[in-house]
């Protein structure tokens, strides 16, 4: 009963939240930002509450999907709302709040008990994980940035005055940051490959191969483009493209076979 009191709580003021921000997406002055940080950190402590109790069982540590993900957008959530206290992200925020409470409301109806009764805790695995579930959190939020940079550019091209005038921040910030994020999430994903291939073992074992190879392509994909931003100046449609592709395929290797077999399998 605790659980889905505290989901209902927290999508409910992301939704709130959302609803806010999107009634001022264009308004000159944007949306209040005393009203968005209430909604948004009731929100968030609910979430916060919610994790806890759906982690943290009598029988056990339940870390399946579900939590897992609810666990990153925890993260993801708590980040943009943080920069948002500085940084004008009125695109942004309508996003994560929104996914946000349809991720809540959703762990409520997909099943996710993977109990594990003991974890052995060895530092270098705490650390692959740990570096690897930031460096996601970090380029989704910059593959966030990248569609709020190609939104923001094409309004500005069609010369949209709206988007002249509203609080919306502007494109080279958004430019700036994008790849600030990008570059620093590409630094993490490559330092928990590398942590994985040197302390773990099995990478290329057959249950992992999949996760690894995926993970090398988004890589790949996300490095190519810092460095061609610097080297060659790419920006612009292609690399937001590239950027979100490189994402999906991120998601995938962390998420894709454990939703084939936890959710639409139910094995465990």
């Amino acid at each position: 009963m605790l659980i889905i009191s505290l989901t209902i709580i927290a999508s409910l003021f992301y939704v709130l939240a959302t609803s806010h921000v999107l009634s001022r997406l264009f308004h000159r002055q944007g949306p209040s930002q005393k009203i968005t940080i209430i909604l948004s950190t009731v929100a968030i402590l609910a979430h916060m509450l919610l994790l806890v109790n759906s982690v943290f069982r009598a029988d056990g540590q339940d870390l399946s999907i579900v939590n897992v993900a609810l666990l990153t957008c925890w993260v993801i959530v708590l980040c943009v709302t943080t920069v948002s206290l500085k940084f004008p992200a009125t695109l942004l925020l309508p996003v994560v709040y929104g996914f946000a409470a349809l991720l809540t409301i959703a762990s409520l109806f997909i099943p996710h008990h993977v109990l594990l009764h003991s974890i052995n805790v060895e530092l270098a695995l705490v650390a692959h994980i740990s570096l690897s579930l930031l460096a996601y959190c970090i380029l989704i939020i910059a593959t966030l940035y990248g569609v709020q940079f190609y939104f923001i550019d094409k309004r500005l091209k069609r010369k949209d005055l709206a988007i002249v005038h509203s609080h919306l921040p502007p494109l080279m910030v958004v430019e700036r940051q994008l790849y600030q994020l990008l570059n620093l999430g590409t630094v993490l994903l490559s330092v928990a490959l590398i942590t994985g291939f040197v302390f773990l073992d099995g990478m290329f074992a057959k249950e992992f191969i999949h996760k690894t190879i995926l993970s090398l392509v988004a890589w790949a994909i996300f490095a190519t483009i810092a460095v061609g931003h610097v080297k060659r100046g790419w920006r612009g449609k292609v690399v937001v493209v590239s950027i979100m592709i490189a994402a999906f395929t991120l998601t995938l290797a962390y998420f894709g076979s454990r939703f084939i077999q936890e959710v639409v399998l139910n094995k465990f």
